[in-house]
């Protein structure tokens, strides 16, 4: 039983006899597949949409009877909006055939590791040991648990100086990993000042989310988890069609870095508003973008 299929509006499937009938209905009656050969084995994803860029995706192995043998599942939704152009690795995990990205974004300061959803194309893109070119990243959160936070209230002239800020510790982050010493030290410096001016705050007792405008940082064991708070850009509310459960989808910026959210609405405690701020825990998905010719120059 995935955690995240709640995400997508299937909260009543609890069990997996809960989900075996609807993982059938994936099977049988697809919106799409993708398929790999190597060798004698024909292998792929077999996915169907049950709404606007979102659904259950299954992979598995084709028979010579060209019947699907599943061996595993997961929902997914899609973002139109690139995330990072940063530099990308991607992975194939221990456990089963699916794929992780690994991007060094600057502004975030640390790696971001996503669960790949393209990963067939990846695949197919790599076969007899091309070099994937990676153009950029559409991220993609699902989440099973949300609030709203009321936004901090900024001037136009102290926006364009945080923006500033973040692409300048950006920067340094990028030099530092080079080998730069005196970006390490500056790094240095400007944490040890951080680190006073918050302590003067919360000493007076100040709400600490009025100290954290955004937050972007690991969460719990997994690698591709992670606790975010985000300005919200954009707003959609869908449903899913074959439940009728209500969903929000969400663009949100976390240190100049825009990626989407995806939430069921019973789990959102609070009413979204463009200005205002997402705090939760999401599962990091990511679709990669190639290069045409899908081999590096």
């Amino acid at each position: 039983m995935h955690r995240y299929l709640r995400a997508i509006g299937f909260s009543k499937y609890k069990t997996t006899r809960d989900v075996q009938p609807l993982l059938g209905m994936v099977i049988q009656k697809p919106s799409g597949s993708e398929m790999v050969c190597e060798g004698d084995t024909v292998f792929g994803h077999v996915y169907r949409t049950f709404g606007d860029r979102l659904g259950i995706c299954t992979y598995g192995e084709f028979e010579e009877d060209k019947t699907f043998r599943e061996d595993y599942y997961f929902p997914y939704a899609e973002s139109d909006t690139i995330s990072t152009r940063a530099n990308c690795m991607v992975e194939r995990h221990a456990d089963k055939n699916s794929y992780g990205g690994l991007c060094e974004e600057p502004s975030i300061g640390v790696s971001l590791i996503f669960y790949l959803t393209n990963s067939m194309e990846y695949v197919r893109r790599s076969a007899g040991g091309n070099e994937v070119e990676i153009l950029g990243v559409a991220l993609m959160g699902l989440s099973d648990s949300g609030k709203i936070l009321l936004p901090l209230h900024k001037t136009e002239k102290e926006r364009a100086t945080s923006s500033m800020a973040v692409r300048n510790r950006g920067s340094l982050m990028e030099a530092a990993r080079n080998g730069d010493e005196e970006a390490m030290e500056n790094l240095t410096l400007e944490d040890m000042l951080l680190v006073s001016r918050i302590a003067g705050r919360i000493s007076q007792k100040e709400d600490i989310y009025s100290l954290v405008d955004t937050c972007f940082m690991p969460f719990g064991l997994e690698s591709d988890q992670y606790s975010v708070i985000g300005e919200i850009l954009r707003i959609e509310e869908l449903k899913n069609i074959l439940t009728g459960e209500e969903l929000y989808r969400m663009l949100i910026d976390c240190n100049d870095v825009k990626f989407g959210i995806i939430i069921n609405k019973a789990d959102l405690l609070g009413e979204p508003q463009v200005g205002r701020r997402f705090k939760g825990e999401i599962w990091l998905q990511g679709k990669a973008e190639f290069k045409e010719d899908g081999t590096a120059k």
